[in-house]
């Protein structure tokens, strides 16, 4: 009998409570574990049916992990690729009226030494989005959160993500160089992160997901009033020329926008089977060019041994010879074996005419093969000509969507 909620949850707490988080310490501001340091709960959760607050046993986690550590709003706990990571968020004073504000203090060049240290070729990018993705699923997901919640919470987020990269992947210790640290990559990649997570509502928009339809409505062009009769001023989502999308116009240009990418990915799909096709002609043509050469050479080659045969028989008085036969070696009548090589030799003529028959035959299909190649062939450059224009211009219709994510993206940074 599957067990109820509230009897897990009371594990789950006594678990917690167990737990002893404070070996799982790697700096004074993160928590790092593996999930299977949780397996036993987290199969509980997997388990039984969660209350609809509840997306997945990951939300559990976090809520739970909230309350038994006494996390604070801006803290985060994130599971990301089967590790969970509790980041505490520290609050740092900058110095007021400094070029280095915005760095708490700390010199660009300064920082950049620190980047190409710890960070050599931008490593820090794919660090960050690897966090970022789990980050979009869970944390600020659309599904979660509504637009007034996100533009609460994405800043300290990410700053907690970066933050979480600097400090396991650097050895810097001042949390004022950390945060200096953190801001200076966060300022590289920020813009994106926010086009990454208005390229994922805009996707599931497109997919109509009832949430991410939700989400968009409240960046209304007129005035809204929500399910609790509040009214909500209008807060369109605005472009870099000041120009307004409404939610027809997005749609619009989304379901275009999928089908320019439906078709290219159908092209790339076609390029692969017309490659693959070509692979197999060029098989194919090799097979049988070996097997026409293989046959010939073999034929030959018997008859080439019956001659050899009959010249000895022919040059030698003997009446009686020993001849290999069938891997045998046997005493044969000189003459009759001389009858059997006679009719052995007739027997291969008939077999080299037949073979040079078959040879003419194998010869016009690799010819065919060669011109069914060259079909291939011309068929395939112009396919990878094609993905290769539509993938340096683009479809006309990508301007506009990427128009709409850039100011999506914007509109979900304002305050």
């Amino acid at each position: 009998m599957e067990e109820s909620f509230s009897d897990i949850e009371k594990k789950v707490d006594l678990f917690l409570k167990q737990f002893d988080i404070e070996h799982h310490k790697v700096h004074d501001t993160i928590y790092c574990f593996e999930e299977n340091e949780m397996s036993e709960i987290i199969s509980l959760l997997h388990n039984c049916k969660l209350p609809k607050k509840y997306h997945s046993y990951k939300d559990v986690l976090q809520d739970k992990l909230f309350h038994s550590l006494e996390l604070e709003k801006n803290d985060l706990v994130l599971c990301s690729d089967g590790i969970i990571y509790i980041k505490l968020f520290f609050q740092i004073e900058s110095p007021e009226e400094t070029p280095e504000r915005r760095a708490c203090g700390l010199s660009p060049e300064v920082l950049e030494t620190y980047k190409q240290q710890f960070f050599p070729n931008d490593s820090h990018k794919e660090k960050i989005f690897a966090l970022h993705h789990s980050v979009v699923e869970d944390i600020l997901s659309f599904r979660k959160i509504t637009p007034m919640e996100f533009k609460k919470v994405f800043i300290p987020v990410l700053i907690n993500i970066v933050e979480i990269v600097v400090i396991m992947y650097s050895d810097l210790e001042d949390l004022r160089t950390i945060r200096g640290m953190t801001l200076y990559l966060l300022r590289e990649v920020f813009d994106d992160l926010m086009l990454f997570i208005a390229e994922d509502i805009l996707f599931n928009f497109s997919n109509e997901d009832r949430k991410a339809i939700e989400f968009l409505n409240f960046f209304s062009i007129n005035e809204t009033i929500d399910a609790h009769g509040k009214r909500h001023k209008p807060n369109p989502i605005l472009d870099e020329s000041n120009h307004a999308w409404n939610m027809t116009t997005i749609r619009s240009t989304m379901i275009q926008h999928k089908k320019s990418k439906q078709a290219l990915y159908d092209k790339k799909n076609s390029l692969i089977s017309i490659k693959k096709k070509l692979d197999t002609q060029k098989i194919e043509q090799n097979e049988l060019s070996k097997q026409m050469l293989s046959t010939e050479k073999e034929i030959e080659g018997k008859i080439t041994n019956i001659h050899k045969t009959l010249q000895k028989l022919q040059e030698s008085d003997a009446e009686e010879v020993t001849f290999v036969e069938n891997g045998e070696e046997k005493l044969f009548n000189s003459k009759l074996l001389m009858a059997k090589m006679f009719k052995k030799e007739d027997e291969l003529f008939n077999q080299r005419t037949k073979t040079q028959r078959t040879i003419k035959e194998l010869e016009h299909a690799i010819a065919n093969k060669q011109r069914e190649s060259i079909m291939w062939e011309k068929k395939y450059t112009e396919s990878k000509e094609i993905i290769a224009t539509i993938e340096a211009n683009g479809h006309p219709i990508d301007k506009q969507f990427e128009r709409i994510q850039r100011a999506l993206a914007k509109t979900l940074t304002r305050r």
